[in-house]
C-alpha cells in the first residue's frame, strides 16, 4: 500500500509540472506581438516563417526570447509521450507524420482565442511570432533552447529525405531557355518585304566522259569498300575466330546483287538460287553459301568499341555518305521533311518509330533536307533530344522547340545564300520563320497550325466565313515590323501559311474540280500557295524514287536496313545529278532510273576485274620461234598488259610467234605481226606466255 501511495504521489507531481510547462508557452493576455506591427501583409509573415525555418535548418542560434523562457527545461519523458523519438540538430522529429509540403506552403496560424483560458496570465512570458507559429503546429518539435543539444543517431528513411529536400534545403531554381518574345503589329495592308530569287545557276564545270559508276562513287566512295571489308573480316574473327577473307571485288559483287534485286524482287532471297525460280543475273555472280556468309558478317564498325550513340553500328557509313552529299553543288530552294526507313523488327528498341500516316508505318525516322529536284543534300537520323548535342545553339534557339532546332541544324550546312526553305506545320512557327531571315539570311515558307499563330489568328477571317465565300477565298494579315505574312486560303478545307518573303499577291488562277457543277472551274490562287506547292515536294520525290526500286534487306540486324536505304539514296542522287548535267549540256534524252541501276550493276561486276584465259590454247614448242632474227620489244613492254590492241595492216607477212603462220594483223603497241584466227590466238599468247 505504501508503494502504491508513493506511485500516485509521483504521478501527481509530474502532471502538475507538465501543466506549468504548458502554461509557460502561452503568451500574456495583452502582450505586444511582432505580428501586430505596422504591416500585416501575408508576404512579410511568410518571409518571417521562411527565415525561421532556414535558421533552424542551418542549426543557428534560436531567436531571442524572454529570460523566463530561457530558464525553462522542458523534458518530455517516454512514458508520457510514447510516440516521441529523439530528434537531430535540424529540429524535426523522425516519427513526425505532418506533411512538410503542406507546412511549407500553407502557413495557417491557430487563433489565440481558440486556446484554453489558463491562469495566471501575468506570469506567461512573451514570445516571437516565428516561435509561436512552430509551437501551434500539429507536430511536436524540439524547443529552440535545446536545438544545440547533441543529436542522437536516427534512421535515414524515405520520409527523412523528403523532409530534408522540402524544408532544410532552399527550393531549386530551374533556369528555362530564353524564348523569343516577338511583338507583332498585324494589319491588313500589303507586305513590303517581298523577295524573288533568280533561277538556279550552277558554277561547277560540266564533267565530260563521266560514267554511271563515277556518278555512283561520288556518293558511295571507293574508300568505303575497303573500310567495310576491314570491319567485316574483323567481326567474323570476333565471332568465329577466323576471317571470311572478304575482298573489295567480292564486296562489289555483293552490292551489285543488292542493286539488281531492287529491280527484280522476289519473296525471299533464296528464290534467286532456287531451281524453279533461278535468276542468272544473281545466281551466276556468286554462290548462295558465299552470299549468306557475307550477309551474315557484314559490319561497318568495330563491335567492341561501344558508344552512347544509338546508331554507332552504322554511324561511319552515315557520316561518309552525308559528307559526300554535302559536296554536291546546291540549289537555292530546299524542302525539309522526315523520311521513314522501313523496319518492322523489334531488335531496334526505341529507335524504331511508328507513324500511322506513312505508307510504311514502322521504321527509323530520318530528317532530310532535299532540293526541289529531289537531290538529298543533308540528313540526320532521329534520336530524340540527343540529336543536337553537337550543335551550338543560342539560348533563343534552344527555346524554339525540337522541330525548329531540327530545321536550324539542317540549315547550318547551306552554302548558297540567299535561298528559300520550305517545311510543313510540324516544324514551322512564326519565331522560326523570323529567326531564319534575320539571323541566317534564309527565306522560309511553311504551313502553320492554328495554335501557333499568336495574335495573327484574330486578324484572319474564320473558317466559316471563308467557306461561305466559296472555294478560292482567302484572308491575309501582315506584320511589316517582323517581316512576316500570314495567309489563310479555302480549298477543300482551310489552310494557313506563313512566309518571310511572299504573300498572297499577285493572284493567279488554278483549276479545281467542282462537285456541284461536275466540272473543273477556275479559282483564285494566292502567290504563297504557288511557291509552296512548286518547291515543297523535294523530300517526297526522293522517297518516291527510292520506293520504285527499293533494296530490301530483311534481317534482324536493324542497321542493315539503314544501310540499304543509304545505298538507294546514293543511287538516286547519282541519277539526279546525271540528269542535271545532261540538262546543262543541252541533251534532251537521258537513261531512265531502271537502266541507270542496271548499268551500275554491270560496272560493279566487270570494272577492274581480270578474265580467266586458261582455255586459250598455246602452240607446241616445235612450232614456236625460238631465235627471232628481227628485233622484238623488250619484255617490260611486251608483258605489261596495257594497250596491246590488234589492228589489220596492208602488208601480208610472217607471224612473230609461230613458224608457219602468215597474217596481216599486227599489235599497235609492239608493231609486230601476230596471228589472230580461229585455230590460233598468237596475239594473246605472245603477250602472256613467257618463253
Amino acid at each position: 500500500m505504501l508503494a502504491l501511495f508513493f506511485a500516485c504521489k509521483i504521478k501527481f507531481l509530474f502532471q502538475n509540472l507538465r501543466s506549468k510547462r504548458i502554461l509557460a508557452l502561452v503568451p500574456q493576455e495583452n502582450a505586444q506581438s511582432d505580428i501586430s506591427g505596422t504591416s500585416n501583409s501575408e508576404n512579410e509573415l511568410e518571409d518571417e516563417v521562411y527565415n525561421f525555418q532556414s535558421r533552424a535548418s542551418e542549426s543557428s542560434e534560436a531567436p531571442s526570447i524572454d529570460s523566463a523562457l530561457e530558464r525553462l527545461d522542458i523534458d518530455f519523458s517516454d512514458d508520457n509521450y510514447p510516440n516521441t523519438a529523439p530528434t537531430d540538430h535540424t529540429g524535426y522529429d523522425e516519427t513526425d507524420n505532418y506533411d512538410d509540403d503542406h507546412q511549407a506552403n500553407n502557413f495557417s496560424l491557430t487563433s489565440i482565442s481558440s486556446l484554453p483560458t489558463l491562469s495566471p496570465m501575468s506570469n506567461i512570458p512573451s514570445m516571437t511570432p516565428s516561435f509561436i507559429i512552430n509551437q501551434v503546429s500539429d507536430s511536436p518539435q524540439q524547443s529552440p533552447c535545446n536545438s544545440t543539444s547533441t543529436p542522437l543517431p536516427n534512421r535515414y528513411t524515405r520520409k527523412r529525405r523528403r523532409q530534408q529536400n522540402s524544408v532544410s534545403k532552399r527550393p531549386c531554381i530551374v533556369t528555362k531557355n530564353k524564348k523569343v518574345n516577338l511583338k507583332f503589329q498585324w494589319s491588313s495592308g500589303r507586305f513590303r518585304f517581298r523577295a524573288e530569287l533568280e533561277p538556279d545557276k550552277f558554277e561547277n564545270p560540266i564533267p565530260d566522259g563521266k560514267t554511271t559508276l563515277d556518278y555512283f562513287k561520288d556518293f558511295f566512295s571507293e574508300d568505303m569498300f575497303d573500310e567495310i571489308c576491314h570491319y567485316t573480316n574483323m567481326y567474323s574473327i570476333q565471332k568465329t575466330g577466323r576471317s571470311i577473307n572478304l575482298s573489295g571485288a567480292e564486296l562489289r559483287k555483293f552490292i551489285a546483287i543488292k542493286v539488281i534485286t531492287g529491280i527484280v524482287s522476289m519473296p525471299s532471297y533464296l528464290d534467286y538460287w532456287a531451281t524453279d525460280t533461278r535468276f542468272p543475273l544473281v545466281a551466276d555472280v556468286m554462290s548462295l553459301k558465299r552470299y549468306q556468309i557475307i550477309r551474315r558478317y557484314l559490319h561497318f564498325v568495330d563491335n567492341i568499341d561501344t558508344d552512347s550513340d544509338p546508331y554507332f553500328k552504322i554511324r561511319p557509313v552515315v557520316e561518309k555518305i552525308r559528307a559526300n552529299c554535302l559536296k554536291v553543288e546546291e540549289e537555292t530552294r530546299f524542302s525539309i521533311d522526315e523520311m521513314v526507313i522501313p523496319y518492322k523488327g523489334t531488335k531496334a528498341g526505341k529507335k524504331r518509330q511508328y507513324n500511322p500516316r506513312k505508307p510504311r508505318k514502322w521504321g527509323f525516322k530520318n530528317l532530310v533536307r532535299a532540293g526541289a529536284s529531289g537531290i538529298i543534300y543533308d540528313f540526320f537520323l532521329y534520336t530524340g533530344n540527343d540529336n543536337f548535342g553537337d550543335c551550338n545553339f543560342t539560348k533563343e534557339e534552344e527555346g524554339l522547340g525540337w522541330g525548329a532546332k531540327a530545321v536550324l541544324r539542317l540549315c547550318k550546312s547551306i552554302k548558297k545564300k540567299p535561298c528559300v526553305v520550305y517545311f510543313d506545320n510540324f516544324f514551322s512557327s512564326l519565331d522560326l520563320i523570323h529567326h531564319l531571315r534575320n539571323f541566317y539570311g534564309i527565306f522560309s515558307l511553311g504551313t502553320m497550325r492554328t495554335n501557333r499563330l499568336r495574335d495573327a489568328g484574330k486578324y484572319l477571317k474564320p473558317d466559316k466565313v471563308l467557306k461561305t465565300q466559296g472555294r478560292g477565298a482567302f484572308s491575309q494579315t501582315v506584320c511589316n515590323k517582323t517581316k512576316l505574312s500570314v495567309v489563310k486560303w479555302n480549298d477543300n478545307k482551310c489552310v494557313v501559311l506563313a512566309s518571310s518573303y511572299a504573300d498572297a499577291y499577285p493572284l493567279t488562277k488554278v483549276r479545281r474540280y467542282c462537285k456541284i457543277r461536275k466540272q473543273r472551274i477556275e479559282v483564285q490562287y494566292p502567290n504563297v500557295l504557288m511557291h509552296y506547292n512548286a518547291h515543297m515536294g523535294g523530300v517526297d520525290l526522293s522517297d518516291m524514287l527510292i520506293a520504285l526500286y527499293r533494296t530490301e534487306m530483311k534481317t534482324r540486324r536493324w542497321y542493315l536496313s539503314i544501310f540499304s536505304q543509304l545505298l538507294d539514296i546514293c543511287i538516286n542522287n547519282a541519277w539526279l545529278t546525271y540528269r542535271r548535267d545532261n540538262k546543262r549540256k543541252g541533251e534532251i534524252k537521258y537513261i531512265l532510273l531502271k537502266q541507270f541501276r542496271l548499268s551500275i550493276y554491270k560496272a560493279l561486276l566487270k570494272k577492274g576485274t581480270t578474265i580467266d584465259a586458261a582455255n586459250v590454247q598455246d602452240l607446241n614448242k616445235i612450232n614456236k620461234i625460238k631465235n627471232p632474227t628481227r628485233s622484238r620489244p623488250v619484255d617490260d613492254v611486251r608483258f605489261d598488259n596495257i594497250d596491246h590492241f590488234p589492228e589489220h595492216g596492208k602488208d601480208y607477212g610472217r607471224c612473230a610467234y609461230c613458224k608457219k603462220g602468215f597474217t596481216t594483223v599486227f599489235c599497235m603497241k609492239c608493231n609486230v605481226r601476230l596471228c589472230f584466227v580461229k585455230d590460233r590466238n598468237c596475239h594473246y599468247n605472245y603477250h602472256h606466255r613467257k618463253p
